[in-house]
């Protein structure tokens, strides 16, 4: 299962119980060009090698080759070095601000953040509404506003030094179900605060006003 909560929550791959969980180290803080695979020991071992070079072989004979041992079979020729490195890094410093802490404060900024996108009427908001404390969804928002183009509010906002994602977000069949041509979405991670996000919705009230003059 491909897993975007890694950096926002405690994650437990035994009580989970997932075969497989894979993350990316950029959504962590980390470099880009870096993630992490884990999968149950005896599907790893079941698996061929992917990539072909040194250090994941173990014996080498004229028609057949033998592999290292786990984690040396996935990991052909020379690492990312300083990627791991970053990751690492990443890693020990979310743990370091504590992932409940984390969570916690991410579920504040989503109560508030969809408090304040209530409030505009233009806005058709996707996906469950959080709870009254902000949990019950992820810490994001996405919508679209009437005949605005997602992607020319995104344009307007980022004049305003707001940055935010239009588009399909990787999913195109859930955008033809909810026949929306695409959707904008503001994310929001522990780094973010009550104030961008009062800048945020103004900016979007501005772009929204500015449309509604040419569309009205």
């Amino acid at each position: 299962m491909p897993d975007q909560s890694a950096p926002h929550m405690k994650l437990d791959v035994q009580a989970i119980d997932c075969d497989w969980l894979v993350a990316s180290g950029h959504k962590m803080c980390a470099a880009t060009g870096i993630g992490f695979l884990y999968g149950k020991l005896d599907l790893l071992r079941s698996m061929p090698p992917f990539l072909g070079g040194g250090e994941m072989i173990a014996d080498v004979f004229l028609d057949h080759s033998t592999y290292a041992d786990l984690p040396h079979k996935f990991e052909a020729g020379t690492p990312a070095i300083a990627e791991a490195i970053a990751l690492g890094a990443a890693i020990d410093y979310l743990n370091g601000l504590g992932m409940d802490a984390i969570h916690a404060y991410e579920a504040e900024l989503t109560a508030y953040l969809w408090q304040q996108l209530l409030q505009i009427p233009e806005l058709r908001l996707y996906g469950p509404k959080p709870n009254a404390n902000g949990e019950g969804r992820a810490a994001l928002a996405s919508f679209t506003a009437g005949a605005v183009h997602p992607h020319d509010l995104s344009t307007i906002l980022d004049q305003a030094g707001i940055a935010i994602r239009a588009g399909h977000h990787c999913t195109q069949p859930l955008h033809r179900y909810l026949k929306a041509q695409s959707t904008a979405r503001a994310s929001l991670y522990f780094y973010n605060t009550r104030e961008e996000i009062d800048a945020f919705v103004a900016s979007l009230k501005e772009a929204i006003d500015f449309f509604g003059s040419i569309f009205g």
